[in-house]
C-alpha cells in the first residue's frame, strides 16, 4: 500500500520530531545552548549555535562517509545510552 502525501508528511514529521528527541537525549541541545520551546528559525539568538550544530552534524556526516568510526561501535554506544533511562550520553 503506497502512502498518499498526508500520510507521508505525518511519517517525516514523527521521525524529525523523533530525532530531535535523540538530540535532547545525547545532550546535544544542552552543549549547543539550545533550550526547548525556542524557534530556531525566527529567534536571532540561536543562529550561532544553530550553525554550530549543524557544522557538528555535518562534520558527524564526513565521519560517516569515510568509515572512521565503525557503524556496529556507535550502533553499540547508542543501545547503552536509549537503555540507561534519562541519563545523557556522555561516553
Amino acid at each position: 500500500m503506497q502512502l498518499d502525501h498526508v500520510s507521508m508528511r505525518k511519517e517525516r514529521t514523527r521521525t524529525l520530531i523523533q530525532l530531535g528527541g535523540l538530540m535532547d537525549k545525547a545532550g546535544l541541545l544542552e552543549n549547543f545552548d539550545i533550550a526547548l520551546g525556542r524557534d530556531l528559525q525566527k529567534d536571532a539568538e540561536l543562529k550561532t549555535p544553530v550553525s554550530a550544530l549543524m557544522g557538528a552534524l555535518l562534520e558527524l556526516k564526513q565521519i560517516m562517509t569515510q568509515d572512521a568510526l565503525p557503524f556496529s561501535l556507535l550502533a553499540e554506544k547508542g543501545a547503552r545510552a536509549l537503555g540507561d533511562g534519562d541519563e545523557k550520553a556522555d561516553g
